[in-house]
């Protein structure tokens, strides 16, 4: 799964197959092979609701027709009571239970909009999920965690003044901005790394940080994070080779010191070792 991610992942953006990466990482950590079963359940979700689409070229009963299928028939809906669990971030889960996180939702609502010909695109709100279709008489922003409620403009910039104490327009123009997919895969991983952390599953959050530094090799702060997660399960000199670059990528960090008392420990630690 690891081969195969980091090859779609070197493609051209138009040519990354979105749930296919999702799926790698889905693959990956829960030891499966990879199948191509929950690729044709997508496949299938488009198949079901073209015909309710004969003849309907308005957005919003577009929308209002995919919805229908997705939560009123099939109950695709956001886990709640269980948000923390690794498996809403798996997309073969998802599609098999009919839940997960806001992205993963998004993921499937956007993949069976793609596969109807639609110019959906992501929308990556602080701390929630989104989907907007553009339309010539104002887009339309749809929650699928929330069983494809729609969203108004006040609403997001609500939403977005809640997290960063205003909602300006230059901030709303970038925050409106449709994700890349590399980003949409960079922001699941990153809920699964915390997800991890916070179970202490330090090898899984490894796993994580080493897919993220494939998708980003320049973000510094991946890199420090892989150093510190390979020492605690014991790969000692590549805790040390990460960190050293770290340093050298951003020699004025706050937090400089105390990495470098931590890689002294390492390299004490190596040297009793041997």
């Amino acid at each position: 799964a690891r081969r195969r991610f980091r090859a779609l992942i070197r493609l051209p953006e138009p040519r990354l197959n979105l749930a296919e990466a999702a799926l790698c990482i889905a693959w990956e950590d829960q030891d499966l092979d990879p199948t191509a079963e929950p690729l044709a359940k997508l496949d299938e979700l488009a198949y079901q609701v073209q015909p309710r689409l004969l003849g309907i070229t308005d957005p919003g009963e577009q929308i209002a027709a995919l919805n229908s299928l997705l939560f009123d028939e099939l109950h695709f809906v956001g886990n709640v009571s269980n948000y923390n669990d690794p498996a809403n971030s798996f997309l073969d889960q998802v599609l098999e239970t009919r839940t997960g996180l806001p992205i993963t939702l998004a993921v499937v609502y956007l993949e069976v909009a793609w596969r109807l010909g639609w110019p959906l695109v992501g929308l990556a709100l602080p701390g929630h999920f989104l989907v907007r279709y553009p339309s010539f008489d104002g887009d339309f922003v749809i929650d699928p965690f929330r069983r494809g409620r729609l969203w108004s403009s006040d609403e997001c910039a609500n939403h977005v003044a809640q997290y960063y104490g205003s909602a300006s327009t230059v901030l709303m123009e970038r925050v409106m901005q449709a994700p890349t997919k590399h980003e949409i895969l960079e922001r699941m991983l990153r809920n699964l790394k915390s997800v991890y952390l916070e179970r202490s599953l330090y090898a899984r959050a490894l796993a994580v940080v080493e897919r993220l530094v494939l998708l980003e090799p320049g973000e510094a702060s991946e890199l420090r994070d892989r150093g510190l997660l390979r020492a605690r399960i014991g790969q000692l000199h590549g805790a040390l080779e990460d960190l050293d670059r770290y340093a050298r990528l951003r020699p004025e960090a706050a937090e400089l010191e105390t990495l470098r008392q931590h890689a002294r420990a390492i390299a004490a630690e190596l040297m009793t070792g041997n």
